[in-house]
């Protein structure tokens, strides 16, 4: 911590020292304030420098309580909007992990799609043996049906 240190100041026609660890300037920045605040009311209330000093007292006090709950307040929306932070980190970790969860997902179903369509360009047995039946069968079907249709001619013509 910084040393103390004496500085001199004035309030009300009044000499002090003061041992301080605030700057020099400081201090006698907060006497003047005060021998300001006293002196006002002397010269417009006409009342003694002691009440002078007492209501200057009592309304510095009235500020720096102001001034406290003012910064009390402001604390507790702080830690408020700290827990929303909080709360909305969570929840995009959450959602962070959700993502790529869901891309490893995508990434697998594009490998097993990747795999069936591999799969369907290359012939299998089955495969192989299933389109020998369908010729099989296509081409039995088509010589019936075209033996059909010789039998058809031949009745029309034979009609004419």
């Amino acid at each position: 911590m910084d040393r103390k240190h004496k500085v001199k100041i004035t309030v009300a026609g009044t000499e002090y020292i003061v041992l301080t660890h605030e700057s020099e300037s400081y201090t006698r920045g907060l006497a003047e304030q005060v021998d300001e605040s006293i002196q006002d009311m002397c010269i417009n209330g006409r009342i003694s420098i002691t009440a002078a000093a007492i209501l200057t007292a009592v309304n510095l006090c009235d500020k720096l309580k102001k001034y406290e709950n003012d910064a009390d307040a402001l604390g507790e929306q702080i830690e408020k909007y700290l827990e929303t932070a909080n709360e909305q980190m969570n929840r995009y970790n959450e959602l962070k992990a959700e993502n790529e969860r869901l891309k490893k997902n995508i990434s697998v179903y594009r490998k097993r799609l990747g795999e069936t369509v591999d799969g369907i360009n290359e012939p299998s047995p089955v495969s192989e043996s299933v389109k020998t039946v369908k010729k099989k069968v296509f081409v039995s079907d088509s010589e019936e049906m075209a033996d059909e249709e010789q039998d058809i001619f031949r009745n029309l013509r034979k009609e004419e």
